[in-house]
């Protein structure tokens, strides 16, 4: 994918420059030599300024796009002082790293490691959680300015990133210049660039490995040089980033893969005398520093994620009992005992906490629906834990040698650990649950449960009713049993599931509440789908044993250690799996058909009192400028195409290359970075559209060379090569320059009291900035 168009090759793919040049000289008109001795002197010292000028004016539009991208990301970042919308999530996940304990997150950890980095830095210690927006900082002693500050300069450094790519790509200083200030007066990525957030993190590798990429290619005729190595390997290292702080990142690692595949299929061209040997080099060091270097570098990442986080914290029950196990201080190395036949033991439900519970009431005997219920007794999930959370677990079949074993346990008995274990519990087992407090066995049978008819009603029966005894044998299955070994069933440590013998349904709950007569309590009933993970339960505890500090070092020593990768793998399931089921409705997600047309934002942050409100936004003006310069870089593709067709030159072929390529790129990326979540099934939201709408602006700024900048030579970053006078902006570039940077700036100001909060505004401003209906602002008349 070509970035750097000014530059022409003849057949073999050596250097040549001549062509476009003598194309151009031949037809300058002659008369333009001939001049007079005074015009010749007076323009060659106007040339010489010009020139001056020119050389340097790159490093004053850099300078320029430095100064305002700092000042708009650092104007009063101290306000406001409480948690705004994410920092809730990604300032406690940085306060975890700090106190080193373990949490769970469907993105991947490097932007996170690196806000808890600043907080390290600054000596910070993680004592605040940021439990929910609007807490006050600075009561809570949080170095939240230091914290936003550090994060605050992967979102200063976008603008300028921004001008360095199109610079590198070909395109002119003035082009360049309006595509930095356009990001720099962004609204939206404003208000991200400037709170303890992921996304200018995730953008920063994002630009920073498109920047590699195209100083790589552009060193593609001094193969395997020093220079391309850096380059190469430097793509690899930011892509490796960028997918390290979200998964989206594999977008950009999409994009340079179609760049990389052009690039080897115009290597392997054997009009360019390349030996497939050579080729063989070509395509080992690309898979080497762009597919080994970001997946090493992805775990490494997680490495250190483990390596850090190795307390016991709130993210522990996502994962399976052996890692659990791992954590310092984690309850399943503390109190994980082998469940024997005769204990007393409580139930836990794994995804929503309750215990099951049962007591003397009865089910109604007509619901609201107007089905029958047994008028059994009732089985629920309570949120409290109560002598009716005790159930003795028993063999189906009466054993005397059982009886006496319980005897001499009930009579407080000290028996020896040998005997104890021929009483054991283990997986595929079938066993009876008798409810303490009632006496009476757990059943599940044939009668449609109170709020789901589909399911079987859990109730329980007397001991010695012999018609319902198949419904209350129960098989254990151990969650990740071994097949090969027996594995006992335990406390804490075994997630398991109680399947009816009988009916094959699993005990199940759900988080919606029972009518008045369930004490509030939770459903539980059968499912048919016995294998899901919903199913899953704890054994929290046995009545009457606690842990000595001798049973905590035996149980530490059965710890079975867990590898890396396995820990690597199951944290990438459990990732996956979490981000694809954030399908709830939230008040402000939105379409990503919607996106380009900015027709509403997010609430991130209000004060009542004040009027105040951080509202993310893009800015209107550059979105829908930018809306325009794609649909009519598509316009004339089509256009000039449909011309070639009919051999109509409409624009010079240096144009038409740079139109292809160079653009084109831009073009693709913009779609690698937006298309995809089309695809998506989870919630989605405004700031997913950001790494688009950067390419969007870019593709601003091709269109705008296209109709206002007439030549097309080699821009660099440090330097324009060509004539001086002929590389001047033209008088009608400038205005037009002006007027659009002159629309984004005010409109950015306009809507900036949104993007800083700083500002309370009365509800006829509010309205004002309602430029579209659908923009839910606060306060409004």
């Amino acid at each position: 994918m070509s970035v750097d168009e000014s530059v022409n090759y003849d057949k073999v793919g050596k250097y040549s420059a001549k062509s476009e040049t003598m194309r151009a000289s031949d037809t300058r008109p002659t008369d333009q030599a001939a001049r007079s001795s005074s015009s010749s002197s007076n323009s060659n010292s106007n040339s010489k300024r010009v020139s001056s000028f020119v050389q340097r004016s790159s490093l004053y539009a850099f300078s320029l796009v430095v100064l305002l991208s700092f000042i708009t990301r650092y104007w009063k970042i101290w306000d406001p002082a409480q948690v705004v919308f994410d920092e809730v999530h990604f300032g406690k996940f940085a306060s975890y790293y700090l106190r080193r304990q373990y949490y769970f997150d469907v993105h991947p950890p490097l932007a996170k490691m690196l806000i808890a980095l600043g907080g390290w830095l600054i000596g910070y210690d993680g004592h605040f959680l940021f439990e929910k927006i609007g807490m006050e900082y600075v009561s809570n002693g949080v170095p939240y300015i230091m914290l936003r500050g550090w994060v605050a300069l992967f979102g200063f450094a976008l603008p300028p990133l921004a001008y360095m790519i199109m610079a590198e790509s070909g395109y002119s200083v003035i082009a360049s210049l309006l595509v930095a200030l356009m990001v720099t007066f962004d609204n939206a990525l404003v208000t991200q660039g400037r709170l303890i957030l992921l996304d200018n993190i995730m953008i920063f590798f994002m630009l920073a490995a498109v920047y590699s990429y195209i100083k790589f290619f552009k060193l593609r005729y001094k193969a395997f040089g020093v220079q391309w190595w850096t380059w190469l390997l430097t793509t690899g290292a930011m892509l490796g980033c960028v997918v390290s702080c979200k998964l989206v990142g594999l977008f950009t690692i999409s994009l340079v893969g179609f760049a990389v595949l052009y690039d080897l299929w115009r290597i392997i061209d054997i009009r360019r005398g390349t030996t497939m040997a050579q080729f063989a080099q070509h395509f080992m060091a690309r898979a080497f520093a762009l597919i080994a270097v970001p997946f090493a570098l992805y775990l490494t990442f997680f490495y250190i994620h483990f390596a850090v986080l190795t307390k016991t914290g709130p993210g522990d029950a996502y994962h399976t009992s052996q890692f659990q196990m791992q954590l310092i201080d984690n309850p399943m190395t503390k109190n994980s005992f082998d469940v024997h036949y005769g204990d007393q033991i409580v139930f836990r439900h794994r995804d929503s906490g309750v215990y099951l519970d049962s007591n003397t009431g009865r089910y109604p005997l007509h619901y609201e629906d107007k089905r029958v219920s047994s008028r059994g007794q009732q089985v629920t999930g309570a949120n409290k834990l109560s002598d009716n959370g005790f159930w003795m677990i028993k063999p189906i079949r009466d054993i005397p040698e059982f009886e006496t074993f319980l005897t001499r346990r009930v009579a407080g008995e000290d028996i020896p650990e040998e005997e104890m274990s021929k009483w054991n519990v283990y997986d595929t087992d079938l066993v009876q649950l008798e409810h303490v407090v009632t006496g009476t066995n757990l059943r599940t049978h044939d009668v449609a449960s109170p709020m789901t008819p589909t399911n079987m009603e859990f109730t329980t029966v007397a001991l010695n009713d012999t018609a319902a005894f198949e419904d209350t044998v129960w098989q254990i299955s151990i969650d990740g049993a071994s097949k090969s070994n027996s594995t006992q069933l335990k406390t804490s440590s075994s997630f398991v599931r109680l399947i009816s013998n009988k009916h094959g349904v699993a005990m199940w709950t759900h988080k919606k509440k029972l009518p008045e007569w369930g004490h509030g309590h939770q459903e539980i009933n059968g499912n048919k789908k016995p294998d899901e993970k919903s199913n899953l339960w704890t054994i929290t505890q046995i009545r009457g044993r606690k842990a000595t500090a001798a049973d905590q070092e035996a149980i530490k020593k059965k710890v079975v250690p867990m590898s890396f990768l396995s820990k690597y793998a199951e944290l990438q399931g459990l990732m996956i799996k979490h981000n694809n089921a954030l399908t709830s409705v939230h008040p402000f997600q939105s379409s990503p058909l919607s996106w380009p047309f900015l027709p509403r934002g997010i609430s991130f942050w209000t004060n009542n009192k004040e009027h105040k409100q951080i509202y993310l936004l893009g800015n209107p003006v550059g979105w829908w400028l930018s809306d325009l310069a794609l649909a009519a870089y598509g316009f004339l593709m089509v256009a000039i195409e449909l011309c070639r067709r009919r051999n109509e030159q409409v624009v010079s072929s240096i144009v038409h290359r740079h139109m292809v390529r160079s653009t084109g790129f831009i073009a693709l990326a913009w779609f690698i970075h937006y298309f995809p979540f089309f695809l998506m099934g989870r919630s989605l939201f405004l700031h997913h559209y950001l790494p688009a709408s950067i390419f969007a602006y870019m593709m601003l700024g091709a269109c705008f060379q296209v109709f206002f900048v007439a030549e097309y030579q080699r821009f660099t970053l440090r330097s324009w090569e060509g004539r001086a006078r002929a590389l001047v902006p033209s008088a009608a570039s400038i205005v037009v320059l002006a007027a659009i940077v002159a629309l984004q700036f005010v409109t950015f100001v306009f809507f900036s009291p949104l993007a800083y909060g700083t500002t309370g505004l009365t509800p006829e401003e509010v309205n004002a900035r309602r430029w579209m209906a659908t923009y839910d602002l606060h306060f409004q008349k």
